[in-house]
């Protein structure tokens, strides 16, 4: 079982990114960014500089520290980045706009929120991945079964040309009772070959049994 305290900065800081589970990951997420309350004021030439709060507003990814009195980045804690904004944290509030600023333009940055945002979610890609790979198996499985089907009427072919009979009946409709060699050995096969006979009975477009293919 994971702390409540896991999305502190002590905490993100006392394990390497890489060193934590993704069930793990997914529950810090949940808890979501610490921001305990933080006092920090800079006094630099008789100007009093103050923490304004309004910067967890303005910008999702901050979090911080009380007891470095300093300034983090949460996705980068999470999975790993800047040294500024996973270690030493940014104290410095005269430029801190453009600091942040700077680092939210970061590639790793940019990766670390995006992979927070998609962290815990169904993996679309893979779906899609498997999905696409379920239809290549259909597609081969039904290539195969013709193949095999189109195999067992070449053969009743082959069969009439052997001893010269000719393919087609004097009456080849279902009711006669002399529709010819061919359609009498095909008709046949189905009785004890599953495949044929499901074909024959469902096939819409190629039977095998036309008076195009005789």
């Amino acid at each position: 079982m994971f702390s409540p305290s896991s999305n502190t900065v002590a905490a993100l800081q006392s394990k390497f990114a890489t060193a934590r589970s993704f069930d793990e990951r997914v529950f810090i997420k949940n808890l979501g960014r610490d921001i305990p309350r933080l006092t920090i004021n800079q006094v630099e030439n008789r100007s009093t500089s103050r923490f304004n709060v309004n910067i967890y507003k303005q910008h999702e990814c901050i979090t911080n520290c009380s007891k470095m009195n300093a300034l983090f980045c949460f996705p980068c804690l999470l999975l790993g980045g800047d040294p500024l904004w996973t270690i030493r944290g940014v104290v410095d509030l005269k430029h801190l706009r453009e600091r942040i600023k700077s680092h939210e333009s970061n590639k790793k940055h940019l990766h670390n929120t995006t992979e927070l945002a998609l962290l815990g979610r169904s993996n679309i890609a893979v779906q899609l991945d498997s999905a696409r790979q379920l239809a290549v198996i259909k597609h081969n499985e039904q290539v195969d079964r013709n193949r095999y089907i189109l195999s067992e009427i070449i053969d009743c072919i082959k069969f009439c040309g052997l001893y010269e009979i000719g393919l087609r009946g004097h009456d080849e409709r279902e009711s006669s009772l002399n529709r010819g060699i061919f359609l009498g050995l095909v008709t046949k096969s189905a009785k004890t070959d599953d495949i044929l006979r499901s074909h024959l009975e469902k096939a819409t477009i190629f039977k095998g049994t036309s008076k195009t293919i005789q």
